[in-house]
């Protein structure tokens, strides 16, 4: 079972993402779009768990949720992670991040002894994948011009641990557990 721990978005974000991921296809570029029911922000990549981990897992999720209150993510302009070779595009974290990062690193301590992020956590929305080169400088120049573009918000009351099953079409997610943030009193 191929896990994760996520922030799932609501339908405006998703649909001004789905707005700019069109405006990127329209051109000549060589990408891959995250599907709109496949968008979320991942806190923590698992990886491979068995049955029995899944259940230890879930426990320490739900106490490492409890810990924390709930927040509002803002997602404001579109960059591109590599420098030579560009192979994401990404729609940036504003107003959230600190709680995001803090969330992320909390699960990420609580569940090392499953796999343990080499990086720090750095909140971005992966909107699309670059298969290739092609017309790369324009396509900078377009998601440049998309730098300062407002998305939307999301006010995150829960976090899933999600399942993903690879398939030639493209991963399918699947929700496996939620777990409430605790409420601001």
């Amino acid at each position: 079972m191929r896990l994760f721990v996520a922030i799932d978005l609501n339908e405006n974000v998703i649909g001004k993402i789905s707005e700019i991921q069109e405006r990127l296809r329209s051109g000549d570029f060589d990408l891959k779009c995250v599907e709109p029911e496949n968008l979320h922000l991942t806190l923590k990549f698992l990886g491979e768990v068995d049955e029995k981990q899944n259940e230890y897992m879930g426990k320490l999720i739900s106490e490492a949720a409890k810990e924390f209150h709930e927040f509002t993510l803002s997602f404001h302009g579109i960059g591109y992670f590599g420098e030579r070779r560009m192979n994401v595009i990404w729609a940036g974290v504003n107003e959230g991040k600190e709680e995001f990062v803090k969330l992320a690193q909390s699960l990420d301590g609580d569940l090392s002894f499953v796999r343990k992020d080499e990086h720090e956590p750095s909140p971005h929305l992966t909107i699309a994948r670059v298969r290739s080169g092609r017309n790369r400088e324009i396509l900078a120049r377009e998601i440049r011009s998309l730098g300062d573009v407002k998305i939307g918000e999301v006010h995150v009351k829960e976090i899933k641990l999600k399942q993903s099953v690879l398939t030639p079409q493209g991963p399918i997610y699947s929700d496996v557990k939620i777990f409430p943030l605790s409420s601001r009193r």
